[in-house]
């Protein structure tokens, strides 16, 4: 074979589970334009775990989806969810940032670079939420901010069950439209200065095609009202503020 064939690298995560935490979040960059108009779809990284037989840590990575799979993963995506993801892996030089999101300079002023593997996900099986996920939704309901379930919510047929698909059909039909969280993701800025956040659905970007927008400084997150998770269960559930109807491309 000759050294300049192309190659193909695959990567399967079976049963991993979403390693989020209070000190570890999904990532969610929304859609943006650079300021040479050059149009970025949304992006979300993904801390998950695997178990691995007779190794008492689990492996961790992290993994990326892109525009709208990232949207979809955000919202669904719970604490101890368990999920099969088919990857393609490749290597780059990254830049290096800290916990704050700033970037590491070497001592001559140029950036930290390490090699880097990114995993973007291709395809997807869903998995089963945690049973803490479950018990915290439907028991403690807003302890974890991230909303609640009805308590029969898996009966086929029954009222919650119906109530449960009206919940999650609506929460399919929610986009980013500004705040620091989105679904079960925090939210942060582009890393390049002067970017423009695009706000609603996004799914179809392929470039820049004039979407309204509003302006965010790189790094930062735009001030807006994309309703929690929680608040669209308390819709659905009739114990809420009714929830504007879809404005699409908002401005805020």
């Amino acid at each position: 074979m000759s050294g300049r064939a192309h190659g193909l690298t695959k990567h399967t995560f079976i049963n991993a589970r979403v390693g989020t935490n209070k000190d570890i979040n999904m990532l969610y960059t929304p859609a943006h334009t650079k300021p040479d108009g050059k149009a970025v779809r949304a992006r979300l990284q993904i801390p998950v775990l695997v178990n691995v037989y007779g190794k008492a840590d689990p492996n961790s990575f992290r993994l990326i989806a892109w525009g709208g799979l990232a949207d979809m993963l955000a919202k669904n995506l719970s604490q101890g969810k368990e999920m099969t993801f088919i990857c393609d892996a490749s290597s780059y030089w990254g830049n290096v940032y800290n916990n704050t999101n700033a970037q590491i300079l070497q001592p001559d002023g140029t950036p930290l670079q390490v090699r880097m593997t990114s995993f973007v996900i291709r395809e997807f099986v869903w998995g089963g939420d945690s049973e803490r996920t479950k018990i915290e939704e439907i028991n403690v309901a807003m302890a974890s901010g991230e909303g609640r379930r009805p308590a029969q919510w898996n009966v086929p047929g029954s009222p919650d069950n119906l109530t449960w698909k009206a919940l999650l059909t609506r929460r399919g039909q929610s986009f980013y439209n500004g705040g620091e969280k989105y679904g079960y993701a925090k939210v942060i800025g582009p890393k390049t200065t002067g970017c423009t956040i695009l706000l609603g659905d996004q799914s179809k970007l392929k470039t820049n095609t004039g979407t309204a927008a509003v302006a965010a400084a790189a790094g930062t997150t735009v001030a807006g009202a994309t309703p929690a998770l929680v608040g669209e269960v308390a819709n659905v559930l009739g114990t809420g503020t009714e929830l504007p109807a879809a404005q699409g491309n908002v401005a805020v």
